[in-house]
C-alpha cells in the first residue's frame, strides 16, 4: 500500500501526499496535519431565505421574506505535532434581508467580523496502525462579532431596537465544541470521511438562546483524474428549540420572521475539485447543498440550495 502520510486541517481540510481532497463540508474527517506545516483556507457560502418552514412543511411566506447571506471563512491552521493541529477560524458575515410588517416594511443590511472559533484536533487512533484514523475536536468560539447592528428600514415600533440576533455578526456569548472525526482510505483514489461536532451554547446577548446544536457530516470522495476529484456528502444539522428572549421589544419579536434555526434538516451536496498541478499545495472547489428534509420546531426560514467554493493553500 502506498504509504498514507495524509494530513488534514480542522474545519476546511485537504490532503497532502494522495490524490484525494476530503469533501467541502466534510470538517476533513479524523486527518491531521504533518508537523510544522501551515495551511490555509478560504471557504465561501452563500445562499437566500425566501421560504418559510413549520413542522416538514413548506408554509406560506407571510411577511414576504427576502432574505441573503454571504458568509466568508478564513482558516489558518497549523501542524503542532505529528498528532496534533490547532487552528484559527476567521468569518465574515453580509447579511441582507426585507420583509413586510403589515403595512409597513423592514430591511436590514449588516455585515463584519464574525465571532472567531480556536480549535484544536487531536489523533487517537492513527491511521498507519489501525487502516482508519479516529480523532477528537475541541473549540472555543469566542464573542467578537458585534451585537449592536440597527435597521435601515423599520417601523415605529422599531425605533432605537437592533435588528433580532440571528441578523448580527456575533451571539455576544462564548461557545464550547466537541467533536469526533473519522478517516478510511479505501485506496490511493478514494476516501470516506465522516465527523460529528456537538456545540453547547449557553444563552446569547439579551437572554436569546439558539439552542444546542448537533452536526453530522459523511462524504466520499474520489480522483477521476490527476487534477479532478468528485465528491458527494450528506449533512445533517440538528438545534433544540430556539428562545428569542428579549432581543427586540416584544411587540416586534411577535411580528418578525427573523429566527435562529430550530429542528432539524438534512442536505446532500455533490461537488468538484481542482487540482492545477496535480498535487495538492493548492486546490479550488465548488459545491451546491441541496435540502433533502426537514422538521422544524416553529415557524421559521430556511434555504433550499447553499453555493459552496473554496480553496486551500500549503505554505
Amino acid at each position: 500500500m502506498k504509504k498514507i502520510f495524509i494530513k488534514s486541517l480542522l474545519l476546511v481540510p485537504f490532503i497532502l501526499s494522495a490524490d484525494v481532497i476530503p469533501a467541502i463540508n466534510s470538517n476533513g474527517g479524523g486527518l491531521v496535519l504533518p508537523e510544522g506545516k501551515l495551511k490555509m483556507g478560504i471557504k465561501h457560502i452563500n445562499f437566500e431565505r425566501t421560504s418559510m418552514f413549520d413542522g416538514t412543511n413548506e408554509v406560506q411566506n407571510r411577511e414576504k421574506l427576502d432574505a441573503t447571506a454571504n458568509i466568508t471563512i478564513v482558516g489558518l491552521h497549523y501542524g503542532l505535532n505529528k498528532k496534533t493541529t490547532i487552528s484559527l477560524i476567521v468569518p465574515y458575515k453580509n447579511i441582507k434581508a426585507k420583509a413586510s410588517l403589515g403595512a409597513s416594511d423592514v430591511a436590514i443590511d449588516n455585515r463584519g467580523l464574525g465571532d472567531i472559533i480556536l480549535a484544536a484536533r487531536h489523533v487517537l487512533l492513527p491511521i498507519n496502525e489501525y487502516g482508519y484514523q479516529l480523532s477528537i475536536d475541541g473549540g472555543l468560539k469566542i464573542p467578537t462579532g458585534a451585537t449592536n447592528g440597527s435597521f435601515v428600514k423599520a417601523p415605529a415600533v422599531a425605533n432605537g431596537v437592533n435588528t433580532p440576533m440571528p441578523t448580527q455578526m456575533g451571539t455576544g456569548e462564548f461557545e464550547y465544541k466537541i467533536g469526533l472525526g473519522i478517516t478510511k482510505i479505501i485506496d490511493e483514489n478514494w476516501e470516506f470521511d465522516a465527523h460529528t461536532m456537538y456545540t453547547y451554547r449557553p444563552k446569547a446577548d439579551n437572554d436569546y438562546d439558539y439552542g444546542d446544536e448537533i452536526c453530522v457530516n459523511l462524504s466520499t470522495t474520489k480522483a477521476v483524474t490527476k487534477q479532478i476529484n468528485v465528491g458527494i456528502e450528506y449533512n445533517f444539522t440538528y438545534n433544540t428549540k430556539t428562545d428569542m428572549g428579549d432581543d427586540t421589544n416584544a411587540p416586534l419579536r411577535s411580528m418578525l420572521p427573523f429566527k435562529a434555526f430550530s429542528g432539524n434538516a438534512g442536505y446532500i451536496t455533490p461537488q468538484i475539485e481542482f487540482i492545477p498541478f496535480g498535487k495538492p499545495k493548492i486546490h479550488l472547489g465548488a459545491g451546491i447543498s441541496f435540502l433533502t428534509h426537514y422538521n422544524l420546531r416553529e415557524y421559521q426560514p430556511l434555504e433550499k440550495k447553499r453555493f459552496i467554493v473554496r480553496m486551500g493553500y500549503l505554505f
